[in-house]
């Protein structure tokens, strides 16, 4: 082909290059319409940046490619080869002498011996590339067919340069595929595991009161009626409790008649002991008899003053639905409610065994309520259960009670929510891995 006839083919070929609107029809110009300018048995073209693996997109004379297929695998491990080596960059004639037992055993099956490596690298960016076009053919390559075919290239990547232009992030992501970066974000991520941090957990968390005065039944009987709700300001010798008084009043009368008549056979037996010697004998048992019946009439009269519980102390009703407790029997020192200060207040912690830290006394908590999940509460620790409990939702965990700080203030009791309990100083590697290391310990033994 003459000088003007290689020209004129050229330009064609730019000018269909420029019809293009895909990727997939730059790379069948590429692999197919590249033999009208240089004749060819084989050409395929590998898309890839130079930090990326070389990919097999197409093949001259195939309109798709399978990259499962033996010599899909055999020519990507032939373009990381090449791409490797010093010229990986540049164009040049494949030396296949230098090659690999296992690439160099498949050539004569999979390709043409004379190959050529045409890097398409960006013109206004010759460091970076966009791909790779390999062509093979049953004659050495001469230098005027490798001229045309670099100019070529020149434009095919400036046209593969559109369709593969990524947006600034995902650039940046393939730039994280480097050794260098690789091996600096390892040694980040070292060093970042050996930084101290505070060894937390969250558990579950109520507001209970601190120094409440319970409320407990004096005798055993039913509870006719609870006199006040939940959170009433109570004062001291206001009733709360009101007992059934039925038993307890029948039993009283009963031993009032028993005393007044007593009383009455011992004023008889004194008149009559002025004259009747055998009426003045009594009068010592009957005596005794009046003071034990009266002895009996006053215990009535305490237990019968006592169906009605009275509160010893100034503060709010702590309780549940007063109409649970209508016509329910107790028995002697139940608790039915309690009385508590609303401005002394504690944090009930219960930490699940499986999340369990060590903890000391005064260590920092943070409290963060349902109802108000963006205002935390600071607390610190009081003590800690020696032994866990089995909760209401048959979880096993430890009782943990904590202070309210001085200058927070007091949360109403009974609110609940989670509360961020602070151990001691760990490494950040052993902060993440905790759980896995404490499986592995627990069911490996490792």
């Amino acid at each position: 082909m003459s000088i003007d006839q290689s020209v004129a083919q050229l330009l064609q070929i730019e000018q269909q290059v420029r019809r293009c609107e895909t990727s997939t029809d730059l790379s069948f110009i590429m692999v197919n319409m590249t033999r009208t300018l240089v004749p060819y048995q084989q050409a395929m073209f590998l898309s890839g940046n130079e930090l990326e693996k070389l990919k097999l997109k197409a093949v001259s004379d195939l309109s798709l490619v399978d990259r499962s297929t033996p010599f899909s695998a055999w020519l990507e491990q032939v373009s990381a080869f090449v791409s490797a080596s010093k010229i990986g960059d540049k164009a040049h004639t494949i030396d296949t002498k230098s090659w690999p037992a296992e690439l160099l055993n498949d050539l004569s099956e999979f390709s043409p011996p004379y190959m050529l490596w045409l890097p398409l690298l960006i013109p206004a960016k010759p460091t970076q590339r966009v791909g790779v076009l390999l062509l093979a053919k049953s004659e050495p390559w001469t230098e005027k067919e490798i001229g045309l075919l670099q100019h070529l290239a020149s434009s095919y990547a400036h046209a593969m340069q559109l369709f593969t232009q990524r947006s600034g992030w995902r650039a940046w992501l393939s730039g994280l595929n480097s050794k260098k970066v690789r091996l600096g974000a390892l040694i980040v991520i070292v060093l970042l595991g050996l930084v101290p941090v505070r060894l937390t957990v969250l558990a579950p968390a109520e507001i209970i009161a601190k120094e409440s005065l319970l409320v407990t039944s004096a005798i055993a009987g039913a509870v006719r009626e609870v006199l006040v709700k939940p959170g009433d300001q109570v004062v001291i010798d206001q009733p709360l409790v009101q007992m059934d008084r039925t038993e307890f009043q029948g039993a009283f009368d009963v031993a009032q008649r028993e005393l007044e008549r007593t009383q009455a056979e011992l004023r008889t037996a004194e008149q009559a002991g002025y004259v009747d010697r055998r009426k003045k004998s009594e009068l010592a048992e009957l005596e005794s008899q009046v003071e034990l019946k009266t002895i009996e009439r006053d215990y009535l009269k305490t237990k019968l003053s006592q169906t009605q519980i009275l509160a010893k102390k100034s503060g709010i009703a702590i309780l549940d639905d007063p109409e649970k407790w209508k016509g329910r029997p107790v028995v002697v020192g139940e608790r039915i409610l309690s009385i508590a200060d609303p401005s002394k207040v504690q944090l009930q912690i219960m930490l699940p065994v499986a999340d369990a830290i060590s903890l000391t006394n005064g260590n920092d908590v943070t409290f963060y309520l349902d109802t108000d999940p963006l205002n935390p509460i600071p607390f610190s620790l009081d003590y800690s259960s020696f032994e866990p409990s089995l909760t209401p939702d048959q979880v096993i965990a430890y009782r943990i009670v904590a202070d309210i700080q001085h200058e927070a203030l007091p949360p109403r009791i009974g609110l609940r929510g989670t509360a961020k309990l602070y151990g001691e100083k760990v490494s950040l590697a052993y902060y993440l891995l905790r759980r896995p290391i404490t499986f592995v310990r627990q069911h490996l033994g490792i």
